[in-house]
């Protein structure tokens, strides 16, 4: 018996039809969907607050917190952390400053626990350890007091540099201290990110605060 002969059939040159035109257009979607997969991501919308990159400020310093235990910037590592100077006797900037940092983090909701408030004493002669604790729990029960020694509070200012410097009330009965309002905001791997002015609007920093706070 004879076999049957094997046929390879081939596409004719220049062959047309509506088979090779349906094979044209998947091919041309194909290549549509990888170049439109390739295409670069668009970078995220800018923060709210100053954003800054490559600062250690305050690294490697030991300051006793308002319980008197030796804290580091890094013991608050996995949480936002925002910085700022003042002192309990401060008749303005500083109260209005806590209260508006209580109200942008009372705006986060559940991501409000990854937020911690840090006030840095700059009247540590005046500032007890039992006066800061009252002072900053009064606006929030989670926000904390550090305390450095009055003798290392230059080496703390200068680390951040910041500015704090007594002014003689009128009768030179006491004084009063000129500071540095700006907040730091450390990130939860605990590098310095952001920078605001007190006058921040509540909603803007709330929203850099949750940005950051769901961070990975």
């Amino acid at each position: 018996m004879t076999r049957p002969r094997a046929v390879a059939y081939r596409a004719l040159p220049g062959a047309r039809g509506p088979f090779w035109s349906r094979v044209h257009a998947l091919a041309a979607l194909a290549a549509l969907t990888v170049s439109a997969g390739c295409s670069p991501t668009p970078p995220p919308a800018p923060f709210n607050s100053t954003e800054v990159s490559g600062i250690d400020y305050g690294r490697g310093l030991v300051i006793a917190d308002d319980a008197g235990q030796p804290r580091r910037l890094e013991d608050f590592r996995d949480q936002v952390t925002l910085v700022f100077f003042g002192f309990t006797a401060c008749p303005d900037v500083c109260p209005t400053t806590l209260a508006r940092l209580r109200q942008a983090r009372a705006a986060l909701g559940p991501d409000a626990e990854r937020v911690q408030v840090l006030l840095v004493s700059v009247d540590p002669e005046r500032d007890t350890t039992e006066r800061l604790q009252a002072y900053v729990r009064s606006f929030d029960p989670s926000f904390k007091a550090l305390r450095p020694e009055p003798k290392e509070l230059a080496t703390v200012i200068k680390a951040f540099h910041a500015i704090a410097v007594k002014v003689p009330t009128p009768d030179g009965r006491d004084y009063t201290i000129d500071h540095s309002a700006v907040i730091y905001v450390y990130d939860r791997s605990n590098r310095l990110r952001l920078i605001t002015q007190p006058d921040f609007s509540i909603d803007g920093f709330a929203a850099d605060l949750r940005r950051l706070a769901q961070e990975s």
